[in-house]
């Protein structure tokens, strides 16, 4: 077998078990993340991950991104 043919069987692998080894790595990496930083850390690094992939989804799609009005929460307050 040549070069050329393993590495078209190694990526016909990956595209057939690419969901598997998506979770595999993601479960990993999980795990690694738990134990050094901590539940809340984890979580919080899971989070601020899962907004990046969003807004970088929707920007590579062509998608308007829409923020949600913040003219309130700048103007200033009088209190009576």
């Amino acid at each position: 077998m040549s070069e050329k043919d393993n590495n078209h069987q190694l990526l016909q692998l990956f595209l057939n078990y690419k969901g598997r080894i998506f979770s595999s790595a993601l479960g990993v990496v999980t795990g690694i993340l738990v134990l050094c930083l901590g539940w809340i850390k984890a979580l919080s690094f899971a989070f601020c991950v899962l907004v990046g992939y969003t807004l970088g989804k929707r920007f590579d799609s062509g998608d308007e991104l829409k923020l949600p009005k913040l003219k309130g929460l700048f103007q200033k307050r009088r209190i009576y």
